[in-house]
Parts: structure tokens; sequence; C-alpha cells
């Protein structure tokens, strides 16, 4: 903001007897020790799920964590909990089992900027499920994950997942 503009709004605010809002820095300090500990701790979680590690994908979430993820029919999952995100865990597990002999993530990129206590990840994979036939079906996907760093270490506060690309028809829509 110019500083003739601040100016002007500074003395309309001051007669109107309002504080005007503190200047924000707009530099941020990241810090790439914190961004490599993040991804690990990112790729961690997302591996702990695909091998339906209960206790490993909880510990990595913190217990306010808010998510928007997908089912296995690609409908969207508003989860608002760590408890949420538990039971959405437990479900799409005893949903794999039924239908997958395994769950694997192929990494393409994880790119994470963090600061010492706030960070963000954005995540490009192939999520790949191999079926009980031995067939395997691949669907290309991203995740968004916000974590903070606690004593606890570094929790996932906020994740979104979407599909990379659209999922093919099944043969009852075509």
């Amino acid at each position: 903001m110019s500083w003739i503009r601040r100016t002007i709004i500074v003395s309309v605010l001051g007669a109107w007897g309002c504080t005007p809002a503190p200047q924000v820095p707009t530099t941020v300090q990241w810090n790439d020790t914190a961004a490599q500990e993040v991804r690990a701790q990112v790729e961690g979680t997302m591996n702990a799920f695909a091998s339906k590690d209960l206790e490993r994908f909880k510990a990595g979430l913190a217990p306010d964590v808010v998510a928007f993820e997908m089912d296995l029919e690609s409908k969207p999952v508003r989860i608002g909990s760590r408890d949420d995100a538990v039971r959405y865990a437990e479900e799409m597990f005893a949903q794999v089992k039924k239908t997958f002999k395994s769950l694997t993530l192929d990494f393409h990129s994880t790119d994470c900027r963090a600061t010492s206590t706030l960070a963000y990840c954005t995540v490009e994979f192939d999520f790949q499920a191999t079926m009980l036939d031995g067939s395997t079906v691949l669907q290309p996907s991203r995740n968004t994950v916000v974590l903070r760093k606690g004593d606890d270490g570094w929790k996932w506060t906020h994740w979104h997942s979407s599909l990379a690309v659209p999922p093919a028809p099944s043969p009852a829509q075509k």
C-alpha cells in the first residue's frame, strides 16, 4: 500500500476513533530443516493409511484435524476431528480388506514449506490398489496438508484430497 493511501486511511480511521491494524510483515522465515521433517511426517502418515496402520495414522493427526477426503466411490467426506478421521480410516480399512489385496502410494512430488511451528505440503501421488484377482487400479491423486508443531511433534491440522484426473466411468455410466 502506498504511503499516501495509508496516511489517508490512518487519518480517517483516527478521526472516527478507530485504531488501524498493525503492519503485517510480508516475509516469512522458511526453515529447510523443518520442511524435511514435515515431508517425512506427511509421507509416513500417508503410508500408514495405505498400509492400514491405524495407530501410526492416528499418531500423525492433531485432535482438532479437519479434512476433506473421498470414499472408495470418490464421494466427498468431511472429517471434523481425529476421532472422525479414525472412524473414517476404520471404515475404509474394512472396505479395502473386502475388495483389495494391497494398497500402495507412489509419490511423484512432495513439496513442503515450513516455519518453526507451521507448515504445508502439496503431494502428488498415484494411489495403486491390487485387487483380489491380481489386477491393479491406479488413481492419480493429490493432497494438500497443513501441519503445526507442538510438544509432541508435527501433526496434521488440515488436509484435502482430490483426484488428479477424473475417475473412469463405471460400466453402468457408459
